[in-house]
């Protein structure tokens, strides 16, 4: 999906911490328990880091030195 090798390790992180909150979220007995919204958590912050890494590798890599936005 990405060329950054570790955009896609980071990307392969964020999915399977989704997959694991999800699989939690659609058992309705464990819904709304605090393993689920710990799940959450971690998911929300792995995009959040990945954003960042994203933003980061626009600013620095000469590839998108000339890329009109």
């Amino acid at each position: 999906m990405y060329r950054e090798p570790h955009l896609n390790e980071k990307n392969k992180e964020c999915v399977e911490l989704w997959h694991e909150w999800h699989k939690s979220f659609e058992d309705l007995e464990k819904r709304h328990t605090e393993e689920t919204k710990h799940l959450r958590k971690k998911w929300c912050k792995c995009v959040d880091e990945m954003s960042e890494m994203i933003h980061q590798e626009f600013l620095t890599n000469p590839r998108y030195k000339d890329l009109q936005m």
